[in-house]
């Protein structure tokens, strides 16, 4: 994430460039270099030590885009000469690390925040900013001002010595102290004001005027609002701390922010359009001045990801947890265990004080190679996406957090993402694209992120179309919509169209004050405002931002907990694709033998972001808590069974039982080259080879659909969707039968040989791509064109066999209803998952479409009755003449209903006609 400080000139006295790195960086290729040219009115200490305080943390270049973090402050000492020669080895290499160094990229900066360097003076550690770590308190010594962003500990020659900073609580070291986080600014001919020039720390201590009411962050040059005081915010709607209604909730939270709104002054509205610096290590951060709320300051502090918090840095890893890639939400199938996933991830986020979560991710697969399916909890199915994600936007929601859903729209592959212009129907956008974000809508969520594409010829966060008439208009949302990092291009266009925040600054937000009209302003504005009511953030529901140090995205906030739903995920998410004579579970005694890297090893040097086990970029968040597939084996077994390791197959092999370990990458900035999975049919057909090797099992490690050519030489194969770092015990609970895989492809496998997208559709052609097969996305296409895929979507067996009885389909006007009974007839435990699929003459050309999925788990023997509900809405295709929803039923049409175990395992189908006369739900434009 690019943030404003990225691209400043910093105020330093010295010109320097940072040492090679000590701290190795997750997720950061490359790096943009920051800019050491010195002040006219400073001079270099340049026989001297060049000390000051490093306000970029990671300045850094992603494929697509230039991402940044917060820096609190770092003190890092070089010697002048030394720094002399980096610059110049800097500019000999062109901004990369020469290979000796064992890294691909060099960085400025490589320092942990609460690192410093050698023995020091005064009780500070050499190279303490002494007024940050509050250290310099033995006599003889005092702190000194070096810098406008550096204080040193000197020897004194005042007889009191200490710390002079410390010994006038009165006095503030303007203007660099930030005077509402501090003792400063308490005398009585002084106030503690809002900042207005957007420096980095928030207050400054001023004198007080004669007409001065005393009020903090007063702005009397304002005459608009309240004139800059500060309101009260929880004044308004105290309902909010007990209502649950999410249609309630939003009125009562629209009806507050008006309110305040009205009494702001037009500088503090103007500031929550855009991101400032200053928030401490979050990817976006704003302070919302002029309003406070139960937990006092208002703070709108933002960061990835949808499956962990990417904290970015060597010290945060292991402090939050590796959580699987989203696309194992919907390998699910499960409301239960999205609601899980989301409520885990929100309390992580919580622990960090950050209050907006940059997730979920429900975009549709549509492209198969698309670089970032693995951030998706859709898949390739709309349904699918709308009730998982919805799932997932309550818990955060619920928990105090402003959920973001994203990417707003037609962000469906990488190629070209900042420049690709996209040309959808109407009626595929309302069907495909828009479903997920509809559902997390009414779900509740407080935020939309528009991306960086363009759809219609208009950039995504400057399309009137997409901003005001699909998204407000047809779906409407209520909250507010934020910029992709650097996704704006221009400032009163962008405003004027329905973008309300700019991250991660004002680039072009810069001059709205005298860009648009006052009540643009509330509008825009008061939508931000409204969010954080709904949130309720304003009333004391939302997480506590500690603005102390250490700050609070340090906290570890990871529990045993949260562990066990992270495994809980990869087990109802891995997909069991195959099992030849019953070779899975692996029995007692059995001696295993585990073949490749992916077994043994999280990382692979050839992946430029993520693991093995996690895709790549600003979603990824780095762990030192892996436990690999080996040894979550070797802790599981207790008996007889003996478990061994080999990277490569070589040599005389004997085992009852070979696991194959394979793992295809994915990176958000590029799309995958192919579908293959690296090496999986060369390793099955040299372990075939082996006579001492009796069964083998492949483990497929997939970001999405693959190929699975190599799959007849094998005897089972589990398939598991970016599993993350609870990958080991996940798997030995599955390999021993301890657990049942339990997913469901959210995506079909297709043939080696299927041909799917024509040039213009895919990746496009002159950056323009064209979306011509409309609504036929996913297994609709391969349906309505008559293409079997290897393995549908839905796909996936069990330990055990299931048999279903009772099928019964009744339309009462209203709703039809759907019931049949499910039977668990094998010997093991398992999870069905049966799947409703609808058919009627207006949806054509798709043949049918999901419209209902229940997941039971059913220990052996056991039966359970399952009824499903389809809505008129549910038997509604968007019309493009009349540019709204018309169902079935208002047609006459009859409904085809298909229960089966897939998109094309058919268990039971039969046809339902309802009379359009008694259809009494009304179907919104």
């Amino acid at each position: 994430r690019t943030h404003a400080f990225c691209r400043q000139k910093p105020t330093v006295k010295a010109v320097a460039a940072m040492p090679p790195s000590t701290e190795s960086y997750v997720n950061v290729p490359t790096y943009a270099p920051v800019d050491r040219s010195v002040p006219d009115d400073e001079e270099p200490l340049a026989d001297d030590l060049i000390e000051f305080l490093e306000r970029r943390q990671s300045c850094h270049n992603n494929p697509a885009r230039v991402s940044a973090r917060r820096v609190v402050g770092l003190a890092v000492v070089v010697a002048a000469a030394l720094a002399l020669l980096m610059v110049a080895g800097w500019a000999a290499t062109g901004g990369h690390r020469s290979a000796s160094t064992g890294a691909a990229h060099g960085k400025f900066l490589a320092l942990d925040s609460m690192k410093v360097l050698g023995d020091g003076q005064g009780g500070c550690d050499w190279g303490a900013d002494c007024k940050v770590a509050g250290c310099c308190t033995h006599k003889g010594f005092k702190c000194v001002e070096k810098s406008s962003y550096w204080h040193q500990c000197e020897a004194s020659s005042d007889d009191d010595g200490g710390n002079s900073d410390d010994d006038n609580d009165d006095e503030c070291s303007e203007p660099e102290e930030d005077c509402t986080e501090s003792n400063c600014c308490s005398d009585d001919d002084y106030a503690c004001r809002a900042r207005t020039d957007g420096m980095w720390w928030e207050s400054t201590c001023v004198e007080k005027s004669s007409d001065d009411n005393g009020d903090d962050n007063d702005n009397d040059d304002d005459d608009s609002g309240n004139g800059g005081g500060v309101l009260i915010g929880q004044h308004c709607g105290q309902e909010l701390l007990t209502e649950t209604d999410v249609k309630q909730r939003w009125a009562i939270a629209e009806r507050c922010s008006h309110e305040m709104i009205r009494q702001m002054s037009k500088d503090d509205k103007l500031r929550i359009l855009h991101g400032s610096s200053g928030g401490l290590g979050y990817a976006g951060y704003i302070s919302v001045q002029g309003i406070q709320g139960a937990q006092g300051k208002v703070r709108l502090t933002m960061n990835d990801g949808p499956q962990g918090y990417n904290g970015y840095t060597d010290s945060t890893i292991g402090k939050g947890t590796q959580f699987p890639d989203l696309i194992a939400v919907a390998a699910s199938f499960d409301n239960e265990t999205a609601a899980a996933f989301g409520a885990a991830i929100a309390e992580e986020f919580r622990t960090k004080g950050c209050s907006v979560l940059l997730g979920p991710d429900v975009e549709v697969s549509r492209v198969q190679l698309s670089g970032r399916t693995f951030e998706s909890l859709t898949g390739e199915d709309p349904y699918l996406g709308s009730q998982l994600g919805a799932a997932y936007v309550r818990e955060v929601q619920s928990r105090g957090l402003i959920a973001t859903v994203k990417h707003w729209l037609d962000n469906n592959q990488e190629k070209n993402r900042q420049e690709l212009d996209v040309d959808v129907s109407d009626r595929a956008q309302h069907e495909v694209y828009m479903l997920p974000f509809k559902a997390a809508i009414d779900a509740g969520a407080g935020a939309v992120m528009c991306s960086y594409n363009k759809v219609y010829g208009e950039y995504a966060c400057e399309n009137s179309k997409l901003l005001r008439k699909l998204l407000r208009e047809d779906l409407g949302f209520k909250g507010f919509v934020v910029s992709d990092w650097g996704a704006v291009h221009s400032g009163k266009p962008s405003a004027e169209h329905g973008l309300n925040i700019e991250m991660p600054e004002a680039k072009h937000y810069s001059n709205l004050g005298s860009e648009l009209s006052q009540g643009r302003i509330d509008e825009l504005s008061g939508q931000v405002l409204t969010a954080v009511y709904a949130a309720g953030q304003i009333h004391g529901q939302g997480p506590t931002i500690d603005w102390s140090w250490p700050p609070p995205y340090f906290n570890d906030a990871t529990s045993a907990k949260h562990s066990d739903v992270a495994k809980r995920v990869i087990i109802e998410s891995t997909v069991l694709l195959k099992n030849h004579r019953s070779i899975l579970p692996v029995k007692s005694g059995s001696k295993i033998l585990l073949v490749g890297k992916a077994c043994h090893d999280e990382k692979d040097s050839s992946y430029s972001q993520g693991s093995m086990f996690s895709a790549g970029g600003s979603g990824y968040a780095a762990t030192n808590k892996a436990v690999t597939p080996y040894q979550g084996l070797k802790d599981a077994v207790s008996d007889s069974t003996s478990v061994d390791w080999i990277a490569e197959a070589s040599g005389d092999l004997v085992a009852d039982v070979a696991v194959v370990c394979v793992a295809a990458h994915e990176e958000e900035g590029q799309d995958r080259k192919d579908l293959i999975l690296p090496n999986a049919q060369e390793m099955v057909d040299t372990l075939k080879a082996e006579s001492g090797i009796k069964a083998i099992v492949v483990l497929a490690i997939v970001p999405g659909a693959i190929t699975t050519e190599w799959i007849e030489s094998a005897d089972a194969a589990l398939v598991m969707f970016m599993p993350g770092e609870r990958i080991g015990p996940a798997f030995a609970d599955i390999l021993l039968g301890k657990a049942s895989p339990n997913g469901r492809l959210p995506v079909s496998f297709p043939k080696q040989d299927e041909k799917r997208f024509t040039a213009e559709q895919y990746p496009g052609v002159n950056l323009k791509s064209s979306f011509s097969e409309g609504v036929l996305v996913g297994y609709r296409w391969n349906e309505a064109q008559g293409v079997p895929s290897a393995f549908p979507f839905g796909f996936g067996l069990s330990y055990t066999s299931f048999r279903f009885s009772g099928f019964q389909a009744t339309c009462d006007g209203q709703s039809v209803k759907i019931s049949l009974q499910a039977s668990n007839v094998g010997e093991n435990d398992g999870a069905a998952v049966p799947q409703v699929y609808v058919g009627y003459e207006s949806l054509k050309p798709v043949v049918k479409q999901l419209r209902g999925f229940k997941k039971v788990h059913l220990a052996a023997g056991a039966s359970e009755d399952i009824a499903m509900e389809l809505s008129e809405f549910d038997l509604s295709y968007y019309d493009e003449p009349t540019q709204g929803w018309r169902s079935a039923w208002d047609k006459g049409e009859t409904v085809t209903i298909t229960v089966g175990s897939s998109a094309t395992d058919v268990l039971w189908t039969t046809a339902v006609t309802c009379d359009a006369a008694a259809a009494i739900l009304s179907i919104r434009k």
